[in-house]
This record gives structure tokens, C-alpha cells and sequence, in this order.
């Protein structure tokens, strides 16, 4: 990196502050020093999420991710160093200077040259479906689901040609070679080793990121046949991952983020029908089940999630289990159910925005659902079938950790059902004794052995913790401090830090962690985000008494030491009392 490029790094890490920039992704609160929020990077439902305004950093006590602004951005956009560096420059109104950081700069050349193909391919499609012929009987097709010129503009469609090469000849024309087309996903090879273009005689879907650039493409075919699937996806490539993007929220997120709500239908047409007709919060996942990945995105900009899927393809088991991941993740989640044979496109189209709100009105909670689809299965209205219903639902309330929400679903269900809620009650007892007989036996005994063990490594551990965090923080004192610095002092995770810490005393604390590995980036960001209970001479006094307490230790179990061993421990003994 140029020194040029260095300060103008360390000029944006001054003037745009950690704190706005994460705010911007999830909600923040202030908690002592520090700032407090869920962790976009796990699912979590207590917050463990750090951020130190004073030193600009963020630290999940939860999965271990830390960082500055800038690896922030990189790993919530899934972006590079650059890309992090250009948006935070256009945010800070300053422009960015040459970079020539020769590790990265193949890397940024790839992701930047794949980005460009999608560009181009995206054009290429739109192209042919708006000002050819070939395009005519797509363009048809569109006209005939009710989307117009400027609908075709908004979400950019397309159409790939029939012929097996149209678009590999174009690109290849515009300069890309074979090995870059196949790696953006955009072209196939035969048995024979010749190359097709992957897309053909289909409608085209451009997928886009947050930020509205192309990622990947969606193709429905025009004519179904048999050796053909209906529906065909890019692959995953360096820029594509489906289970950490949802189509359609470049043009929902605003939307989703002041309504504090999103809406989630099946396929592109739901979608696009959707915003044309004012459900701007509307977005598809991309005819994959919810994943985490996809929960950490949705967190980002609301709480709440409406799911209007068709009948069939709500009630699927994968299905069932995406939403359910949704609901683990602290999502409210709610099910809007839409009359049997009709899909979101259609009824959209013929009750409007209006009736659509009313429908979105009588949405159902997961559970209700999940009860809803009980009754249909085992018809309780019959002795036979209210047996089985009841049982059923007893495993379905025993998977509830929460008491309070699960006596309020027991009573509620037991009154619409006409089932004494003693009967639903007992079952859950019953139910849950039998899996913790299944469980392992010496569960327990084996983690209260464990932890007896370990409780005193643990406090030794703290009062260790405490005194490299005040090291860190307080670059005054480091010369008293300095003579307790010593990885003999420390049990083992700490003792690779402390040489390293000797060798860079001159360092600042900035200065220091641009040298280190991840592991050990993660240790110092992970002590400085922790809270300070004590002052200096107490962490001092503490840590004296901690390296005394070590050497009675070993004294006492080590009775056949010899002089040389004893001779060791007296030196360790005058080195903290002088």
C-alpha cells in the first residue's frame, strides 16, 4: 500500500465515525463506554455486540468478529478492501487516491472484471428482448402478465436468445476470454469440451446486491419441455451466494426499514407484480428455503417478516423449517394465507394493493399455521382424529422454551379446541421427560466435574485479562507495568500475546495490531471491548498476588524440585517485588 493510500485510510478512520456507519445496520445502544447491539454476523437474541467509539472497533463476544470501519463493511457487504474504501470516500465527500497493494490487486481485478460482465450480459439481454426480433416472443409473453415498458426498465429484463453461443460470441468480442465467462457463471462446457452459453430461449432476471449492481440472472423458459426445468439460476460465483441475497431488496430495503416490515413471496413475477402495484417492501428468496444467512440480512432492516407463499409451497417441510429460522433468529414472523390455487402474482392483480392489505391483516403466526395444518391432517372433529390432534399438538407446544408464551398457546388452544388444557399440559410433561431420558445420563455429572475442575483457571484467567487490557489502554504506564510481562506469568492462550506484545512495546496499540495475525487481532479486540471493573494499582496488586499464589503452588506439588527449578522460582519471586 502506498504511503499515499495509507493516509487517506487513516484520514476516512478519522473523520467518518464506526458507530453512524453500524447504526446503519442495526440498532445500537449505548451501554457505559462502549455501544451495544445483536450481532449482524450471528443469529443471537441477547446482544453481544461491541462497538468502541473511542478507538473506532467492533467485537462479538458471540462468534469472535472484530475489526475496524473498514473490515465492517467488507464482511457485511462481502466486499473488498477497495470497495469498503470507496464507499466510506463518497460518504465522506473526499476522493480516492491511486492503490497499488500488489496482494490485492488481482483479486480486485477479478471481482471487478465479473461485475462488468454481468453489466454487460445484463444489457445484452435487455437489448435483444426490447429492440430485436428474436426478442418479440418474450416481450409478448411480459406484455401478457401485465408488465409494461417502464416495468421492463425498473427490473431490467431480459431475454437470452435460443442460439447456443449469441452470448458467448458477444462477450468474447468485448474482450473477455473463455476461463472468465465460465467462472461468472454464464456460460456451460459440453462433453466435448465446447462452450454454450448457459442461458437459452428463456426470460431473463437480472439478480441484483444491495447496492443494485447484477449479480446473477433468473431465467424462465418460454416453452416448457421435459428435459428442461421451468426456472434456472446462475451458479454461486465470487460475487453470488444465494442464501445470503434476496431478490428484490435493492428497491425494498428503504421501504422495508420505514415500514418496519417485509414482505416474502415465492418467485420474480410475485415481486415485480407486488411494487407495481405500491407493495414496495416486497422481496423473493431466490426458490431456496430461509437460511441464516438470510435472517442476518432480514435483521438488518426490520423485525417483522410476512411470508406469502401459495398453499403448496408454504406447507412444504423445508419451507416450514426456513421459517422457523426466521423465528429462531428473533424475527416476527407471520404467514398470510392466500385462497388455495392463487399465487401472490395473481391475486395481487385481481384484488389489488388494497385487498391485499386486507388479506395481510388476518396473517397467522407460525404456530397458528403450524396448529392450522394439524387440523387438516388428523380432523379432530372425530374421537379418532382429536387423539391424534392432541398429541400432535403436545410435541409441537413442548418445542416452546418460553414458558410464559407456551401456557398462553396452551390455554388458547385448549379453548378452541375443547381439550382441558390439564390433558395438553400433562403430555408436554410427559413428552419432555421421555427426551431427557433419551439424552445422555452422565450429562450432569460429567459438566459439573468439568466445571470444578476449570473454576479456578478461570479466575486466574480474569484477573490475567484485567491486566493486559490495562496494558493496552494505558500506554503511560507501560514501563511500571512492563516487568509483569512476562509469558511464564500467563496460562497458555495468553502466552503467544505477551511475546508478542515484549517484542512491539514501542508500537501504539494501532501500530501493533496492523502486525499481528487474526488469532491474536481477535484477543486484543476482545479485551479491549470488555468492560473495566477495576483501576490500575488494583489490577496490579491483584496480578502480584496471582504470580505469588503460582510460585506456593508449585512449591507444594512439586516437592522433589530440584536447586536448579527452585533457584527458577525465587527468581520469578524477587522479579515482581523489586
Amino acid at each position: 500500500m502506498s504511503g499515499n493510500f495509507e493516509e487517506f485510510v487513516e484520514k476516512i478512520k478519522n473523520i467518518v465515525d464506526i458507530v453512524e456507519i453500524v447504526s446503519d445496520y442495526i440498532p445500537l445502544q449505548k451501554a457505559g463506554k462502549n455501544f451495544k447491539g445483536l450481532c449482524p454476523f450471528h443469529l443471537e437474541k441477547t446482544p453481544s455486540f461491541n462497538v468502541n467509539q473511542d478507538k473506532q472497533f467492533y467485537y462479538c463476544f458471540g462468534c469472535g468478529a472484530g475489526g475496524d470501519i473498514f473490515n465492517f463493511l467488507m464482511e457485511i457487504e462481502n466486499i473488498t478492501f477497495k470497495e469498503a474504501v470507496e464507499i466510506l470516500a463518497n460518504r465522506a465527500g473526499l476522493r480516492v487516491p491511486s492503490y497499488n497493494n500488489p496482494y490485492q490487486q488481482q483479486e480486485i481485478r477479478e471481482r471487478e472484471r465479473i461485475f462488468y460482465l454481468h453489466k454487460l450480459t445484463a444489457r445484452f439481454y435487455h437489448y435483444i428482448l426490447c429492440k430485436t426480433e428474436a426478442g418479440k416472443k418474450a416481450l409478448h409473453y411480459l406484455n401478457q402478465r401485465g408488465f409494461t415498458a417502464s416495468d421492463l426498465k425498473k427490473f431490467y429484463l431480459g431475454y437470452a436468445p435460443a442460439r447456443w453461443d449469441s452470448l458467448l460470441k458477444f462477450l468474447l468480442k468485448k474482450g473477455f476470454t473463455l476461463e472468465e465467462i465460465e467462472k461468472a457463471g454464464l456460460v456451460s462446457r459440453g462433453k466435448s469440451s465446447n462452450y454454450y452459453d448457459r442461458f437459452r430461449d428463456r426470460v431473463i432476471f437480472p439478480i441484483f446486491n444491495i447496492r443494485g449492481e447484477v449479480i446473477a440472472f433468473g431465467g424462465r423458459i418460454l416453452e416448457e419441455k421435459d428435459s428442461a426445468p421451468k426456472y434456472l439460476n446462475s451458479p454461486e460465483t465470487m460475487i453470488f451466494k444465494k442464501s445470503e441475497n434476496l431478490y428484490g431488496l435493492n428497491w425494498a430495503r428503504d421501504s422495508i426499514r420505514t415500514g418496519n416490515s417485509a414482505i416474502v413471496m415465492e418467485g420474480y413475477t410475485d415481486v415485480m407484480t407486488a411494487h407495481k402495484h405500491g407493495l414496495d417492501n416486497t422481496i423473493a428468496s431466490l426458490g431456496t428455503a430461509f437460511t441464516a444467512e438470510h435472517a442476518r440480512l432480514l435483521k438488518r432492516f426490520t423485525q417483522n417478516v410476512y411470508i406469502a407463499y401459495d398453499a403448496d409451497t408454504a406447507g412444504a417441510a423445508a419451507t416450514l423449517r426456513g421459517m422457523e429460522i426466521l423465528e429462531s433468529a428473533g424475527l416476527n414472523v407471520r404467514i398470510i394465507q392466500l385462497p388455495a390455487g392463487l399465487d401472490p402474482d395473481e391475486y395481487i392483480k385481481n384484488e389489488g394493493k388494497e385487498g391485499f392489505a386486507r388479506l395481510q391483516e388476518t396473517a397467522v403466526s407460525l404456530i397458528d399455521y403450524k396448529v392450522g395444518q394439524l387440523v387438516t391432517q388428523y380432523r379432530p372433529d372425530t374421537i379418532e382424529g382429536k387423539i391424534n390432534f392432541t398429541r400432535a399438538l403436545v410435541r409441537l407446544l413442548a418445542e416452546i422454551d418460553d414458558q410464559i408464551k407456551r401456557d398462553i398457546y396452551i390455554q388458547a388452544f385448549a379453548d378452541k379446541y375443547n381439550i382441558e388444557a390439564e390433558t395438553i399440559n400433562r403430555g408436554i410433561r410427559q413428552h419432555l421427560s421421555k427426551v431427557s431420558k433419551n439424552k445422555d445420563k452422565n450429562y450432569n455429572y460429567r459438566y459439573t466435574k468439568i466445571d470444578n475442575k476449570t473454576r479456578d483457571k478461570q479466575n486466574i484467567n480474569s484477573i490475567e485479562t484485567a491486566f493486559l487490557k490495562v496494558y493496552l489502554e494505558e500506554e503511560e504506564h507501560r514501563e511500571v507495568l512492563l516487568k509483569y510481562l512476562v509469558p511464564e506469568y500467563f496460562t497458555g492462550p495468553y502466552q503467544k500475546l505477551v511475546r508478542l506484545l515484549r517484542k512491539q512495546a514501542a508500537d501504539s496499540l494501532e501500530q501493533f495490531m496492523a502486525k499481528l495475525d487474526e488469532e491474536s487481532r481477535k484477543q486484543i479486540l476482545a479485551l479491549l471491548a470488555m468492560e473495566r471493573q477495576q483501576g490500575l494499582q488494583e489490577v496490579i496488586s491483584a496480578f502480584n498476588k496471582k504470580i505469588k499464589e503460582d510460585i506456593y503452588r508449585d512449591l507444594a506439588t512439586n516437592k522433589n524440585y530440584g536447586l536448579g527449578e527452585i533457584n527458577q522460582l525465587l527468581l520469578k519471586f524477587i522479579r515482581i517485588t523489586v
